[in-house]
């Protein structure tokens, strides 16, 4: 579990390509001031990964399939720069929101705004994602915890609001029209319509 406030920004260092599958090394850089232990998540652009191995900062990430076909993963690059956050501890700030670290799908960057210091990105998401959406309700892009300013109506168009202090400090400021960052919409949300859907909500009229 994280709460999508980015700890650092780590830089790709090698790519492997394993039969659909991959391995990538990253320079873990201010993460490793928190002792690191083998076999602890860490989520890398929001999506959790398991700390395979470490050799100083470099860090050594396995991704199944199903990650590569559910993220922006697939597509890394030596030298890109990623989101890094560690998993929550029962002592950690709880900023942010509830971030499983497990994506959902992608969403794909249409404008930026610049207000002087702050920027307005809006961005399109599919049909079976967008569903989640409310304004000013929590998502996850490339693992930042953001609000959602705006959705527009009968659109799976929304935008988000960032700050200065995100803008600098986590990889949205190298983002272009086009690109496409992991999405992970709020986990309340999916549970609450497992449960309405199954029929759980329902009152006691056995009193």
């Amino acid at each position: 579990m994280f709460t999508g406030l980015i700890q650092a920004i780590g830089e790709v260092q090698s790519v492997q390509k394993i039969s659909g599958e991959q391995r990538c090394k990253i320079n873990l850089k201010d993460l490793v001031s928190h002792k690191l232990e083998i076999g602890e998540s860490i989520a890398i652009n929001g999506a959790c990964h398991t700390l395979e191995s470490l050799n100083g900062n470099i860090g050594l990430f396995f991704s199944s399939g199903e990650t590569l076909d559910k993220t922006n993963l697939a597509h890394l690059k030596p030298k890109e720069l990623v989101n890094l956050e560690l998993s929550l501890t029962p002592n950690t700030r709880m900023g942010g929101h509830f971030v499983s670290g497990h994506i959902d799908g992608l969403a794909r960057l249409l404008s930026i705004q610049n207000f002087s210091q702050s920027y307005l990105l809006h961005f399109e998401l599919n049909q079976k994602l967008s569903k989640y959406l409310i304004e000013k309700g929590s998502i996850a892009l490339n693992g930042i915890s953001l609000t959602i300013a705006q959705k527009e109506k009968n659109s799976h168009v929304f935008s988000v609001a960032v700050i200065p202090h995100t803008w600098e400090n986590t990889n949205l400021k190298n983002s272009k029209i086009g690109t496409l960052l992991n999405c992970e919409v709020d986990l309340l949300a999916k549970y609450v319509e497992n449960f309405t859907q199954l029929n759980i909500i329902q009152p006691d009229l056995n009193y």
